[in-house]
């Protein structure tokens, strides 16, 4: 069921809310008629026989456009829009009431003139901010603090870098040196007016039918029978001819060494050289030997002018094995020999 609103004059409100004029209202939609508010408005409205109407032949009939615009059928919402009939001071015809008409050109409504004030006071309020945060005139300066995104980046996980050590060098050993032997005590040579030196471990015999004073260490049975020893010194009775030391030390080499290695196979040198006994120089011949069976050994003989003519031979082997004494105490009993001045000998 719906309501229409009557044809006739109807108040329209002005800028300020006051009725100034009336407008025409067919049934169906408002009219271009317009005229001032009669003396004695707020009544009811007029009827169809009043003479405007009488007079008038308002325009035919338009069907009003489906819920827009003015008169558009609708029920009263109580509170809102134009007064019903049954409120106080007005003269709606009962059943609706016309919508409002429309704004008077060059005005505006009073809803629209606050909404504006309150925007404009929110955009000073935000000027007046802007302003105190800079620091100035926000006319002179309407910069904005800035807003800066501080992102947090962790920071990276250092990369360890690779250790590069140098390798402590393993100190190189120095080389062991021969352990000094032991003077226990000294044999007396006669012939030759020398002392020789007797170290811990050797023994020592003296005027035997070859030498004046012969040493011995590390007595064993041979392995074909016997008694063998590992070292041995002697100073021989009898001279040795050549026409130097170092000759008659290189000529006597060979018969001595077969006569205390047997089946000597091969030698090399171990370091002949001039030398040095009791003060008077002389040659040595030094050789490492390999026999037939496969012992191997050192040998020394040493050449050493005499007093009557010829050389006194100092002669002395070690076994090149274990249990064997160092082959260096050959020399060190050579560089041990000394002058005797108490002997009744010829000296060397």
């Amino acid at each position: 069921m719906s309501n229409s609103t009557p044809p006739g004059w109807y108040p329209v409100p002005g800028a300020d809310g006051t009725a100034g004029h009336e407008r025409w209202w067919d049934g169906h939609a408002w009219t271009s008629d317009v005229r001032p508010v009669q003396a004695g408005g707020g009544g009811l409205a007029d009827a169809p026989t009043q003479v405007s109407w009488q007079t008038t032949t308002p325009p035919a009939p338009v069907s009003p456009p489906p819920s827009y615009g003015y008169g558009a059928p609708q029920q009263a919402a109580p509170g809102y829009g134009y007064p019903t009939q049954d409120q106080q001071g007005y003269g709606y015809p009962q059943g609706g009431y016309p919508p409002p008409p429309p704004p008077q050109s060059g005005r505006m409504k009073p809803g629209v003139v606050v909404a504006i004030v309150a925007g404009v006071l929110a955009v000073v309020g935000v000027v007046a901010a802007i302003a105190l945060n800079s620091g100035g005139d926000p006319k002179a300066d309407p910069r904005p603090v800035p807003t800066v995104t501080v992102t947090d980046t962790p920071s990276p996980t250092p990369t360890p870098r690779p250790t590069t050590r140098t390798p402590t060098p393993t100190p190189t050993p120095a080389p062991s040196l021969p352990p000094v032997p032991v003077v226990k005590d000294t044999a007396t040579d006669a012939q030759h007016a020398i002392t020789v030196p007797i170290f811990q471990g050797w023994d020592a015999q003296t005027d035997t039918t070859h030498s004046t004073v012969f040493l011995g260490n590390g007595r064993y049975t041979c392995p074909s029978g016997g008694s063998c020893i590992r070292g041995q010194f002697s100073v021989e009775k009898d001279t040795i001819a050549g026409a130097s030391a170092r000759a008659a030390a290189e000529a006597a080499m060979p018969a001595y060494a077969a006569a205390i290695f047997t089946g000597i196979t091969s030698h090399t040198d171990a370091g002949s050289a001039s030398t040095t006994v009791a003060g008077v120089s002389g040659y040595a011949v030094r050789w490492h030997i390999t026999t037939s069976d496969g012992t191997k050994g050192y040998i020394l003989l040493a050449a050493v002018p005499a007093k009557g003519g010829g050389y006194v031979a100092f002669e002395g082997g070690v076994d090149d094995a274990a249990g064997a004494p160092d082959p260096t105490v050959l020399d060190q009993i050579l560089k041990g020999v000394k002058q005797d001045g108490s002997a009744s000998g010829s000296g060397t």
